[in-house]
């Protein structure tokens, strides 16, 4: 009996797993932000889908002599821009030196940083700084970022589309639904095949029990 309750726990527990709607992470993106001779091209980023999650690429195109620059972001948004919590791009260059192999002649040359925001940064502007250094000369440029919260939603009529009872059928909308039917992920189908070698087991011990019982029967009539 004890095992027959164990199976029947377990297939329970694959069926209510495999019955549960499978949750939508946040698919990171990535803004380039190109840096010039002249400043961001971008300039402010207030897009938004720019959200929680979404990383900035900061390129260095500004190929004058002698010339380097660097990214510092107010992450914690205290005022503060060289924080423990900040970021800091480092200095960077236009292009960096490689040997006759392809490998960085100075390992600590980069052209570009990337920051990406938490999952669940808070949503708000955050500031960072542009600093252009040439022959000494130091020129910064101030910018900001916001970061707008990131929403999963259904998507829903369109205005002036014609939905409910009356509006004609689109039978390209049942076959989008077949094809998306028919293109569940592997986890899911691994989990109906768990359940159902669950489900095998346990009416096979039902079986073994009801067997056992009947014999048990038999022998005591016997006597």
């Amino acid at each position: 009996m004890g095992n027959r309750w164990s199976t029947l726990t377990m297939a329970g527990l694959l069926l209510v797993v495999l019955l549960s709607p499978a949750a939508q992470a946040h698919e990171q993106k990535t803004l380039t932000v190109i840096l010039t001779e002249n400043g961001v091209v971008s300039g402010n980023i207030t897009d938004p889908s720019f959200v929680q999650g979404n990383a900035v690429w900061f390129q260095m195109h500004d190929d004058t002599n002698n010339t380097t620059m660097s990214v510092q972001l107010d992450v914690n948004r205290d005022g503060v821009f060289n924080g423990t919590d900040d970021f800091d791009s480092g200095t960077l260059v236009d292009e960096c030196e490689l040997d006759e192999n392809g490998s960085l002649v100075d390992d600590s040359c980069i052209v570009s940083a990337t920051y990406a925001f938490d999952q669940n940064a808070t949503v708000d502007t955050y500031i960072f700084w542009v600093i252009r250094t040439h022959n000494g000369t130091e020129t910064m440029w101030n910018h900001s970022i916001i970061v707008h919260k990131d929403v999963h939603e259904e998507e829903g009529p369109s205005p002036g589309d014609c939905f409910g009872i009356g509006c004609p059928t689109d039978d390209t909308n049942d076959d989008n639904a077949e094809v998306v039917d028919e293109s569940e992920s592997p986890a899911v189908v691994m989990l109906a095949l768990i359940s159902l070698v669950g489900m095998i087991a346990l009416t096979l011990s039902i079986l073994k029990e009801q067997k056992e019982k009947s014999t048990e029967k038999t022998y005591l009539e016997e006597e």
